[in-house]
């Protein structure tokens, strides 16, 4: 068993996942959960999304890779949508392209992993494309790349070249992309909500990872290693979560511009 790899997972969970766990909150706010009724549809329909990402995996895990890497770059450029053009989508790819550049064979060897040990060569090279495309972007977009900008980019760079690909994103996501998302939303959260904010994601992070254990300990029985059901349940399980967790902030960005 990998210590390196239980670490990052560990931080990944426990730092990196309670963000998320803010969605009760946030369709709240914008009106999608008003009573115990809505309370119930909210969450069957969210869980339902997950159960189906994950359904969606298990039968085409190649394509569904490649379409979580572009999920996840449109996802993560939202954490620099009113700092550049397209959305973001220039960082949140870029950033995910950059350990495809700076580790192919280890990337590589995790997709695989992922996709249940088939070949990985194609999400491989889409994300090596992900991370030209994006680059590409912010050269057209550098105007709008302050200092502060610029070092961010050339720091996760370093990290991409330094730091092994799992490291890399525990940096970004539980360094950047967690507490951005957690300030953002406290910013805007009434005083008198905040506590409910802290209970709700505490329980949601408990739920969450007893889910992941209790489907770690049953898938465990049919590889030889426990570091590939940990991969699994960990990337396969941020996807789930990623696609309806995204849904809503898109939703209530619209609901917020109206």
């Amino acid at each position: 068993m990998d210590l390196s790899l239980i670490l990052a997972s560990c931080l990944i969970s426990l730092v990196g996942l309670p963000h998320g766990a803010l969605d009760p909150v946030v369709a709240s706010r914008c009106g999608l959960i008003r009573d115990l009724r809505s309370s119930i549809w909210f969450l069957a329909i969210y869980v339902g999304i997950v159960c189906l990402v994950i359904g969606f995996w298990l039968a085409l895990p190649s394509l569904a890779l490649v379409l979580f890497l572009i999920i996840s770059s449109l996802h993560f450029g939202r954490d620099w949508r009113h700092k550049i053009s397209f959305g973001g989508f220039a960082y949140g790819a870029f950033l995910m392209g950059l350990p495809g550049w700076g580790y192919p064979q280890e990337v590589e060897q995790i997709f695989g992993f992922l996709i249940f040990q088939n070949s990985a060569l194609i999400p491989l090279l889409a994300l090596q494309t992900l991370g030209l495309i994006g680059g590409l972007l912010l050269i057209i977009d550098r105007k709008k790349l302050s200092i502060l900008r610029f070092s961010e980019l050339f720091a996760l760079a370093l990290c991409a070249f330094v730091l092994e690909p799992l490291w890399y994103f525990v940096v970004y996501f539980c360094g950047l992309h967690s507490p951005r998302h957690l300030v953002a939303e406290f910013r805007i959260m009434e005083k008198e909500m905040r506590f409910v904010a802290y209970i709700v994601m505490l329980l949601l992070t408990i739920v969450t990872l007893g889910v992941a254990a209790v489907s770690g300990s049953y898938m465990e029985k049919y590889y030889e290693s426990i570091d590939i059901v940990i991969y699994q349940v960990l990337f396969i399980g941020l996807a789930a979560l990623t696609v309806p967790h995204m849904c809503l902030l898109e939703w209530a960005g619209r609901r917020h511009r109206e």
